[in-house]
């Protein structure tokens, strides 16, 4: 999901986007407690965005490993 007023995830660093979302679910909290839904929406919304390229780049890094690992397997197994 795409917030348009908010700037692409993908340009922000990962200690950013984990702050950024720690920012967000504090203002989610503080909206909620105040009654407004609106503002809940739309920050739902952004931290949704933030969430979903922190999960794509946990699994990009999570492939690279796997993918790493199996290299260094190779050379250890010799069938012949």
């Amino acid at each position: 999901m795409f917030h348009p007023l908010l700037a692409p995830p993908t340009e922000l660093k990962d200690t950013d986007l984990e702050q950024k979302i720690l920012d967000l679910s504090k203002k989610y909290f503080i909206a909620a407690r105040m009654g407004q839904s609106g503002v809940c929406d739309q920050l739902s919304m952004a931290l949704s965005m933030y969430k979903d390229e922190q999960s794509r780049r946990q699994r990009e890094a999570t492939k690279t490993l796997v993918r790493d690992q199996d290299k260094d397997l190779d050379d250890l197994i010799n069938v012949q």
